[in-house]
């Protein structure tokens, strides 16, 4: 079963402008195969300079992407990861009769007990430091409760979707 049989697409599309809207994050719907099931969602405006940028992309986000779909079908649980930029992804696996069959999460929020690392995301890009810097101060901060807020409104949704 692929994740758009189980949830339509429009409602997948409105679910990610909700979460999108409710908590400012870059929100990624992804089939079982971590490939996207809708298009972007920016939270901020650090990730799309990095995304557009193909050594930061390369670097910094295709890693941070594949390590994220590894741990959420391979453990089937909620996880709250860092990239090498030093922000944070959190997502919630779609479980259906055992099997995972996407995701839904995103990235782009800063901890409350650290920060975007410009120095790296310079080092990783061809991005200018400076810009790095002044565009991190868009970043969402977040601490790790409402981390957990956002995973189980995300958990909650697609159960409300589900039936």
């Amino acid at each position: 079963m692929k994740l758009t049989d189980l949830i339509g697409k429009d409602d997948l599309i409105a679910l990610q402008n909700e979460l999108h809207d409710t908590f400012s994050f870059n929100v990624d719907i992804m089939d079982a195969e971590g490939k996207k099931v809708v298009g972007h969602t920016w939270g901020n405006e650090l990730c799309p300079l990095i995304r557009d940028d193909a050594k930061g992309f390369g670097a910094i986000c295709a890693p941070a992407g594949q390590m994220f779909h590894h741990m959420l079908s391979t453990t089937k649980e909620p996880i709250a990861e860092f990239c090498d930029g030093g922000m944070m992804r959190a997502g919630v696996p779609v479980i259906h009769d055992g099997e995972y069959i996407g995701a839904v999460g995103g990235c782009g929020l800063a901890s409350d007990d650290d920060e975007v690392d410009a120095f790296t995301i310079g080092m990783m890009s061809d991005l200018d430091e400076a810009v790095v810097e002044e565009k991190a101060k868009t970043v969402t901060v977040v601490s790790e409760a409402k981390v957990k807020e956002i995973q189980e409104y995300i958990a909650k949704r697609i159960q409300d979707l589900i039936d």
